[in-house]
């Protein structure tokens, strides 16, 4: 009698199941497991979710990529200097204006900036948003440039607060422009962040790279306008938008 162990894939994961294991399927996505010989439901954990590797060798690998910028190219990893940027409208915050983006730079930046200090102060504990949210730029949305204020360069597109807090621009072009929510590696002095693009395009000055939020900034202790940061593609998609503890 030969004696077989049936391999079960799932989308989280992979089941060894033991011989003599009946399954017993109550929809096309629904089951349970039974032995073939006494009929006695069998309890088998199903496995856990991979967990994105942020402590991994592999976790902030990115390859190299060329840009095309408005007068210029740039090839990925590449440093140089960034300004800041102010904030753009989320898919979480209403106004009385518009549902969707705020009538002047200052309408609901209050909760939105409480918003944003619960996110961080959970993130890492300690975190200062007296701060982190200290120059009024960091107290405004995105002025309304051909647009709305708080509104980015796709129309009515929001991100999401998540991403929000951890976006960066470059001034791309149409063609070179990522999706949105495509997610890169800022770097500085042995700290490293996962930023969001394709939401918002700028600086328009050649004088920096790009822009970012002020909490990429504060995360990688780097100072707007003089701190060489180097950002970098990144392959793993799944990392979380924020800090990441990147192999030495």
């Amino acid at each position: 009698m030969r004696t077989a162990i049936l391999v079960l894939v799932l989308a989280g994961g992979v089941l060894n199941i033991p011989a003599n294991t009946q399954i017993n399927f109550d929809s096309p996505s629904s089951f349970s497991l039974s032995d073939s010989i006494t009929g006695q439901e069998l309890d088998i954990p199903s496995p856990e979710p991979e967990k994105a590797p942020t402590d991994s060798a592999n976790a902030c690998e990115g390859y190299p990529l060329t840009m095309e910028l408005r007068g210029r190219s740039v090839t990925l990893p590449a440093a140089g200097l960034w300004t800041l940027e102010s904030h753009l409208a989320t898919d979480e915050d209403s106004f009385s204006s518009d549902k969707s983006f705020p009538g002047t730079v200052r309408e609901n930046i209050s909760a939105h900036i409480t918003n944003s200090c619960a996110r961080i102060t959970e993130l890492i504990p300690g975190a200062d948003c007296g701060e982190i949210y200290d120059s009024r730029y960091t107290k405004e949305w995105t002025p309304p440039e051909n647009g709305k204020a708080g509104q980015g360069s796709l129309g009515d597109v929001r991100p999401s607060k998540e991403e929000e807090m951890w976006i960066f621009n470059m001034m791309w072009t149409d063609q070179s422009m990522p999706k949105a929510g495509t997610k890169f590696l800022a770097a500085f002095n042995g700290k490293s962040v996962v930023v969001v693009g394709g939401y918002e395009r700028g600086p328009s000055s050649e004088h920096f790279l790009g822009g970012f939020q002020r909490e990429v900034l504060w995360a990688l202790g780097a100072v707007e306008d003089s701190s060489e940061i180097t950002l970098s593609t990144l392959m793993d998609q799944t990392l979380p938008p924020g800090p990441v503890n990147c192999p030495k």
